[in-house]
């Protein structure tokens, strides 16, 4: 079944126990490897055995041939998690679960998407496409399936593969087919330290490209044009688009409203051409798209009002297409607030009518809006459901024929919520139970 025999009877140990570190940890128990396991912020889970669960202080590090580390753990941070340290002090192999996935060579064509924004949409839109046209494919890594957890689909077949900024700044093996990123922007910047070291981990991708792999890149985006021009990627095969050649493939589909998502669209669609897919089958999957969860997800539309879920957007670029894409705006956001803030947001702000605060960012985000439109109204409800209840009762009862209330975060959910699942399914329960009691039209 897999091709890597190399970790039988061997000692390995798993650092983080989330979904990734869970996978590996199954792969690894299947290929009969003796696994040790811990999560400093976790209990042990019902499928670890006591024994497997160990903190890593009492590894028999003199025997553990290879460590797994999961994805949101630094693997090249100037302060290294003592786990990493003791790994390294005792010689013992570094990998992530990517690595690991790698390892055991799937004959599948492997697509790689990263981004700070777009990465879901775009893989989601590419994978729907494909299976429309009845392509067998799967979805691993940052969404889908944790990457070891990946059924190789077999030489016909295509893994896609969404990978975060994580999961690249650790991976070293990874070979791809085909690759693109949406965009760069700043984000994640309390695990990279810097920017710099962000965009540089991104960069890594086109890294991973098999020697006649081919990058897809969109020719507006300054930074990946600057970046490419370097020497070291003078040799990559690069596919230039445009977005504006989306709209010769999307006739009306609410779930591609602003120009991020037509960029999104248009990544997707020069993979899927390349795969071999004519305009046609292209643009009759297309036509059949429904979108993505909590990622300017229509909750409710009528004539006047549209209720749009955009909990995805955990960051100021992403939450300003938001913005971008909608007029007379009842805005929902805050949450646990990042360096940015709420960043190029501020550039939409013309389109907002009220704003409704919550979270820790309250305080922080009030401030920022001010100092850009003073005169926009704000109001600090700190919870989802009061901000939700007072747009919908704002809104209603101003002059406005039509008019959207979003919730679009610009930031992370951790202070109120499990993930921004979690806050976007509390924003559909809240809407929901005032449709049902008629206070919606």
């Amino acid at each position: 079944m897999l091709s890597i025999s190399c970790y039988r009877n061997k000692d390995v140990g798993i650092l983080g126990a989330g979904l990734s570190g869970l996978a590996a940890a199954k792969l690894l128990l299947s290929l009969k490897a003796k696994i040790y396991i811990f999560d400093d912020k976790k209990n042990k889970p019902k499928i670890i055995k006591k024994d497997s669960w160990k903190n890593y202080k009492f590894w028999p590090w003199n025997t553990l041939t290879t460590l797994v580390v999961s994805p949101g753990i630094p693997l090249n941070a100037k302060k290294k998690h003592i786990a990493i340290q003791l790994a390294i002090s005792n010689n013992v192999k570094i990998i992530n679960e990517i690595d690991l996935f790698v390892e055991t060579k799937p004959k599948a064509k492997i697509i790689g998407i990263t981004g700070t924004n777009g990465k879901s949409t775009t893989v989601a839109l590419l994978f729907h496409i494909l299976r429309f046209n009845k392509i067998k494919c799967v979805i691993g890594g940052n969404y889908g399936f944790p990457a070891c957890e990946i059924k190789d689909p077999g030489k016909d077949g295509i893994i896609i593969l969404e990978l975060s900024s994580y999961q690249l700044d650790g991976a070293e093996k990874l070979s791809l087919d085909l690759a693109s990123i949406t965009n760069i922007t700043p984000d994640h910047l309390e695990y990279h330290e810097t920017f710099y070291k962000y965009k540089i981990s991104k960069l890594k991708i086109i890294n991973f490209l098999k020697g006649k792999g081919s990058f897809i890149l969109d020719i507006n985006n300054r930074l990946l044009n600057e970046a490419l021009k370097k020497e070291k990627y003078k040799s990559i095969n690069i596919t230039k688009i445009k977005s504006d050649e989306f709209h010769n493939y999307v006739n009306d589909n609410d779930y591609f409203r602003g120009a991020h998502n037509q960029i999104n669209g248009s990544i997707a669609i020069s993979i899927a051409k390349h795969l071999g897919l004519t305009k046609e089958q292209i643009k009759f999957a297309i036509d059949h798209f429904k979108g993505l969860p909590h990622r300017m997800e229509p909750l409710h539309i009528s004539d006047r009002i549209k209720i749009i879920n955009d909990s995805k957007s955990t960051n100021g670029e992403s939450t300003a297409a938001a913005l971008q894409a909608c007029e007379n705006i009842f805005w929902i956001a805050g949450g646990q607030p990042k360096s940015g803030g709420i960043g190029k947001s501020k550039k939409f702000l013309d389109k907002v009518i009220e704003v409704f605060l919550i979270g820790k960012s309250t305080d922080y985000f009030y401030k920022e809006i001010l100092k850009s439109k003073k005169d926009l109204p704000i109001h600090r409800c700190f919870t989802l459901e009061k901000a939700t209840k007072l747009a919908l009762k704002n809104s209603k009862n101003s002059t406005l024929k039509k008019y959207v209330i979003l919730l679009s975060p610009s930031a992370a959910s951790f202070d109120q919520f499990q993930d921004f699942e979690d806050r976007g399914n509390k924003f559909k329960e809240i809407v929901n139970k005032q449709i049902n009691e008629s206070l919606v039209k």
